[in-house]
């Protein structure tokens, strides 16, 4: 290809890959990925969902928000039920802010937060479903949420039984999703775990009541293993969940199918690897088979190049993309697989000859690190504000010794408010948890600390002999 017709390729490329950075993607069942673990989570006896930022969850909410019950079931399988779904809870403005129900927990009782889920839950069936739901009751109309819960929680639970005998009369199913739980309690571990354990344990009676009526608990696993230890049913939500999780294939997988929905000149591009296998899937765009080393191997050459460099200890493209992207407990997002292939492509636009029938070079995808790992950064910051005490270790050098890391997290962010603050332990041991750092060669409660690549160039924190990402 020339220059020019490189240049518009890059382009193309990009634009599919990073509008996803603005969760603006319109047509999102030509890119979205169905795995296994999605059809599990559509099960009606799945309460749980459990997965990290990045991890697709919203997508998927988004998705079946979307599709029809005909085409949810071509999408995810035929047994997949035909239900309606509901924002129960997110950070939209159909809910109260985090920093009012922040400021009710810190002084409710344990019963308050069942009692203002169970209120909530009602007041948003007849806001999203008055068409299909009874009449909300006149007492819970007024009720400020969260305060004065408790007076009208007896109303609540007998209108939810009305749901409960209207849609199985009428055969219909409702899913109420909660998400961004995680953005409850910034400051105050304890409130933020009351909140989830009492919705958790909420959703552990009703779906032992109700058929009709179910929930979909959107969640990080290291917030449910928490919530374990605080009631004593607890436990029995494992069987009731699902983990959204990603292979490298599946990462692989997805990227294809971005770049298949770019347009025709990104379609013939991926087409020309012979290894990789595209074929129409229904009226959903172009669907990869399964990618496996020798598939992955075939695209990163025609991506970068088989090495990245010269010399035997560069390694292989394949394997340095997924490498780069993992946090510190194995896992990747494949927001940040699609945004490093992005960036690479925006960087390779300004500089497009000489590539020959590949699309970027390895300058390009180390070019590329830092934007990626700076919205990581943001996305992590989003759900746990004191991430960014991060920036106090600028310019370090990893290994760092714990003592000092958990020093530098004492202090608070410009963005934090004044009055509310974590320890600088407390936010070491969440952000191990997180896996954004890493604890090395532990003794005695001594260890190093790292900090892997998808979060270290988004906080200018070095590593000695590391390779200079170009500008």
């Amino acid at each position: 290809m020339n220059t020019a017709e490189r240049r518009e390729l890059l382009a193309q490329v990009a634009r599919s890959l990073l509008v996803i950075e603005a969760e603006n993607v319109v047509d999102l069942e030509k890119v979205f990925l169905p795995l296994p673990s999605h059809h599990l989570a559509l099960r009606p006896e799945v309460v749980l969902v459990l997965g990290g930022r990045g991890a697709g969850k919203s997508a998927l909410f988004n998705l079946v928000s979307k599709l029809s019950p005909a085409d949810l079931r071509t999408f995810f399988g035929g047994d997949v039920p035909p239900a309606r779904w509901m924002d129960a809870f997110s950070d939209s403005r159909y809910h109260p802010p985090a920093t009012i129900l922040d400021a009710f927990g810190r002084s409710a009782e344990e019963s308050s937060f069942r009692s203002f889920w169970v209120v909530h839950l009602a007041r948003r069936l007849s806001e999203q479903f008055g068409d299909v739901v009874p009449a909300l009751p006149e007492a819970l109309r007024d009720v400020k949420v969260p305060e004065g819960c408790d007076a009208v929680v007896a109303e609540a639970a007998r209108y939810l039984d009305q749901v409960e005998t209207s849609l199985t009369r009428d055969d219909q199913m409702v899913f109420a999703s909660y998400d961004h739980l995680d953005r409850l309690g910034h400051f105050d571990r304890a409130v933020r775990d009351k909140f989830v354990s009492t919705l958790l344990a909420l959703w552990l009676s009703l779906s032992n009541r109700y058929r009709k009526l179910r929930g979909k608990v959107f969640l990080r696993e290291d917030l449910f293993e928490k919530a374990q230890s605080t009631f004593a049913d607890a436990g029995k939500l494992r069987g009731r969940s699902a983990s959204i999780e990603w292979n490298v294939s599946s990462l692989y997988q997805l990227l294809v199918r971005y770049i298949a929905a770019a347009g025709e000149p990104a379609l013939l591009w991926l087409k020309a690897i012979p290894a990789l296998e595209l074929a129409p899937w229904h009226a959903f765009g172009e669907m990869p088979a399964e990618m496996l080393e020798p598939q992955q191997i075939a695209f990163a050459d025609r991506l970068a190049g088989r090495l990245m460099g010269r010399g035997v200890g560069k390694g292989y493209t394949y394997r340095w993309i997924p490498n780069r992207l993992q946090d510190g407990r194995g896992r990747i997002v494949p927001r940040s697989v699609l945004n490093l292939i992005g960036h690479s492509c925006r960087v390779a636009h300004s500089d497009p000859a000489g590539r020959g029938s590949r699309l970027i070079t390895p300058s390009d995808l180390q070019a590329a690190l830092r934007p990626t790992s700076e919205a990581r950064a943001r996305e992590v910051s989003e759900e746990f504000l004191p991430v960014q005490r991060l920036g106090h270790l600028r310019g370090q050098n990893v290994l760092i010794d714990r003592a000092t890391v958990i020093q530098k997290l004492d202090q608070p962010s410009s963005e934090e408010p004044p009055g509310q603050r974590m320890s600088g332990e407390a936010v070491f041991q969440e952000l191990v948890a997180l896996g954004v750092l890493v604890v090395r060669d532990d003794r005695h409660g001594k260890g190093r600390i790292d900090v892997p690549d998808i979060y270290r160039y988004g906080f200018g924190i070095l590593r000695k002999g590391g390779v200079k990402s170009p500008n």
